[in-house]
């Protein structure tokens, strides 16, 4: 773990505080560790990607070094006061907001699921029709119909692209 990424995950999530209402209370519940998976996951596509590695979990693209940084920030007990400077270069902060904002923990789950294995497997001719059908089969919780949704929004806003 570096003391810039740190910084800047800690950026990050006070930034999630302070324009989503995030609670950062990854201790205790899992549903705040999974949404900060998703978000670092989700934050890559538009303009700031932390370096972490992805694998596929059940509930879709997990990083254990993620997981490792922010366990350290939870015993800092307390954020730096944010300083979006650190986040500005290149990161298109309120396109990624208004991206994630209102999502449910199965948008997210399926979302990053779409994009995780579309990155993997484009160059080997995986097209939208295969990605929809292999992510339904992976994710039977979650409805062909709300991926296939999910699926037409990335690419309307070209996340699902070469």
């Amino acid at each position: 773990m570096s003391s810039e990424r740190l910084a800047i995950l800690a950026n990050f999530i006070r930034l999630l505080i302070d324009r989503l209402g995030y609670k950062f209370n990854i201790e205790e519940e899992f549903e705040k560790r999974f949404r900060l998976q998703k978000y670092v996951y989700l934050a890559k596509f538009f303009g700031i990607d932390l370096g972490y590695s992805y694998n596929l979990y059940m509930h879709g693209p997990y990083s254990s070094d993620l997981a490792d940084d922010y366990y350290e920030l939870s015993r800092w007990r307390v954020l730096p006061s944010s300083e979006e400077s650190l986040l500005t270069k290149g990161f298109r902060i309120d396109e990624f907001i208004e991206f994630v904002k209102n999502r449910d923990d199965e948008w997210l789950e399926a979302a990053t699921t779409l994009l995780d294995v579309w990155h993997a497997n484009k160059e080997i001719g995986m097209d939208i029709d295969r990605l929809i059908e292999h992510v339904s089969s992976i994710k039977p919780h979650i409805k062909t119909s709300k991926i296939e949704a999910i699926a037409k929004e990335l690419l309307k806003r070209n996340l699902l692209s070469s």
